[in-house]
C-alpha cells in the first residue's frame, strides 16, 4: 500500500503531506500570533508599571515641595540644596502611605535650586517595584547636558567669582500709571510701555535691579456758581414744563450728563443732543487660546474698553447712541435775578444755586497741593500717582579663577564661606551646573 493509502482507526485516509507540514505551521502560528500578543502584553505592563511608579515619584516630589515651602526651608540661592527624609513627610502628614505603594517608603529627597526652578533627586526604597535601586542603574558620569525628561537626576553646582562694582543711573522723568504695562516685569515692578526715555545703562554691564519711585501729583480747578436774590417759587430742572409751573427761567439753563451708550436710537427733541459711535466686541486671547470678551461679549464703544487688555476685536460692528438734554428751572410769580458764575458771593445775591455751577480749566500737575483753608470752599483738587525709574547695574571683571569649582574647593580657594561672600557687594558668585543620571535597568 502506498503512503497516502494508509488509514487511521476510523478508516479515514491519512494525508502524510499535511502531517509533515504541522511543525512548520505551528512555528508560523507562534511567530505571527502568540509572540505579538506577548509583546503587546509586555508593552502594556511596562507602560502601566511606569505610570504607577511615576505617580508615586510625583507624589513624593509634590509633598516634599509643600513641606519645604510650609516650613520655609526651600533653598534660597541657586545651587543650594537641602535633604528631606521621607519619614519627616509622614510625621508631618504631608504624604500618606497610600501615595507610596500602601506603605511607608524609606530614603530621602535632595532638592536643589537651579535658577528659578527646583530639581528633585530621588533616593527612595520600600515602595515595591518602584524602589529606585530596583528600577535604575548606578550613577553615570557628570555631564553638562541637562535632560529634563530623566527620572533620577542629580545636580552638581560649580562656582567661580568676579570682582564687582555697583552703580545707579539718574532718575527718569515721571510716567502716568496709564503709561505703564499691566504685567509686572521680571524686576518686580510695572515698567513703562515706551522705554526709549528711560536712563541708559553702559554697555558691558548687567542690570541687577530696577528702582521705581511713586509720587503724588496735584492739580486743581476752581468751582463757581450762579447766585440769586430771592427764594421765590421755583421748580427743579426739567426739559419740558412741569405741572404747576408757568414760566421757564432761561438764565438757569444747563445740560445733563450724557447717558450710557445704547443700541436703541433715542427720541428726538429740540432740547436733546444725540451722538453716535461705532461699537465692536472686544476680546483678548488667554493662555489656553480662548477668547475672553469685554462686557460679557456685548457691543462696546472704544472709550469704554481697556484697550491695553482687550487688544483684539471682531470684524462685525454696530452703531450705538448716547444723548444729553438741556434743562431749566421753572417758576411762578416773581422771577429771580441770577449773577454770572462766581466762586465768592457777590453783593445783592445772598443765595447760591448749588446745582448751577461750572469748573474752570485745570492747572498743570504739580508736586505740591495748592489747597488751603481759604480756598477749600471752591477749589476742587485732583491727584494722581506718577512713577519714575532708575537702574542699578553691575560691572564685572573677568572670572578670578580659570575654572569653576565645587563648593568645598571654592571656599578653600577663596578663604571664605560661600554664604559670606554672596553678601559681599564687591564680588559676584557665578554658579554653573553639571548633572548625573541613573538609567533605567
Amino acid at each position: 500500500m502506498r503512503r497516502n493509502e494508509y488509514v487511521d482507526e476510523q478508516g479515514n485516509p491519512i494525508d502524510y503531506s499535511f502531517v509533515n507540514k504541522k511543525p512548520l505551521l505551528n512555528f508560523f502560528f507562534v511567530f505571527s500570533v502568540i509572540l505579538p500578543l506577548v509583546l503587546i502584553g509586555f508593552i502594556i505592563y511596562t507602560v502601566v508599571n511606569n505610570n504607577y511608579c511615576h505617580e508615586i515619584y510625583d507624589n513624593i516630589k509634590d509633598s516634599t515641595y509643600n513641606y519645604l515651602k510650609e516650613e520655609k526651608l526651600l533653598p534660597e540661592y541657586s545651587g543650594d540644596y537641602v535633604y528631606v527624609k521621607l519619614n519627616d513627610l509622614y510625621e508631618h502628614s504631608y504624604i500618606t502611605p497610600g501615595k507610596t505603594a500602601n506603605k511607608k517608603a524609606t530614603g530621602r529627597v535632595k532638592v536643589t535650586k537651579v535658577e528659578d526652578d527646583y530639581i528633585y533627586t530621588l533616593d527612595v526604597g520600600n515602595c515595591d517595584k518602584c524602589s529606585i535601586s530596583k528600577r535604575y542603574k548606578n550613577w553615570g558620569s557628570e555631564t553638562s547636558n541637562y535632560n529634563s525628561s530623566a527620572t533620577v537626576i542629580d545636580v552638581i553646582p560649580y562656582y567661580n567669582i568676579y570682582d564687582r562694582e555697583v552703580n545707579t543711573t539718574e532718575w527718569s522723568d515721571y510716567y502716568d500709571q496709564e503709561e505703564l504695562k499691566k504685567k509686572v516685569s521680571k524686576y518686580g515692578v510695572r515698567m513703562p510701555k515706551e522705554q526709549d526715555n528711560l536712563p541708559e545703562v553702559p554697555n558691558g554691564t548687567n542690570v541687577v535691579e530696577v528702582q521705581k519711585e511713586d509720587k503724588t501729583f496735584y492739580r486743581y480747578s476752581d468751582k463757581s456758581w450762579k447766585w440769586f436774590d430771592i427764594i421765590g417759587n421755583y421748580s427743579g430742572f426739567y426739559s419740558e414744563q412741569p405741572s404747576g409751573y408757568s414760566n421757564k427761567d432761561e438764565s438757569t439753563k444747563k445740560n445733563t450728563e450724557y447717558t450710557a451708550w445704547s443700541l436703541n436710537y433715542p427720541e428726538e427733541h429740540e432740547y436733546r443732543s444725540i451722538k453716535k459711535a461705532t461699537a465692536y466686541k472686544f476680546y483678548y486671547v488667554d493662555d489656553n487660546g480662548q477668547k475672553v470678551y469685554a462686557n460679557n461679549g456685548k457691543y462696546t464703544v472704544e472709550e469704554d474698553v481697556d484697550l491695553d487688555l482687550y487688544t483684539e476685536r471682531d470684524e462685525e460692528s454696530t452703531t450705538m447712541y448716547s444723548y444729553r438734554d438741556e434743562v431749566w428751572r421753572w417758576y411762578n410769580g416773581t422771577k429771580r435775578k441770577y449773577s454770572s458764575f462766581r466762586n465768592n458771593q457777590p453783593n445783592g445775591y445772598p443765595y447760591r444755586d448749588a446745582e448751577l455751577y461750572q469748573l474752570g480749566s485745570y492747572s498743570s500737575w504739580a508736586e505740591e497741593s495748592s489747597l488751603t483753608p481759604e480756598n477749600q470752599e471752591y477749589r476742587v483738587e485732583e491727584t494722581k500717582i506718577m512713577s519714575r525709574y532708575r537702574y542699578v547695574y553691575e560691572t564685572l571683571s573677568l572670572p578670578l579663577y580659570e575654572s569653576a569649582m565645587k563648593k568645598s574647593e571654592f571656599e578653600k580657594k577663596v578663604g571664605r564661606d560661600l554664604e559670606d561672600i554672596r553678601l559681599d557687594e564687591n564680588y559676584k558668585v557665578e554658579v554653573t551646573y553639571k548633572y548625573k543620571y541613573r538609567d533605567a535597568m
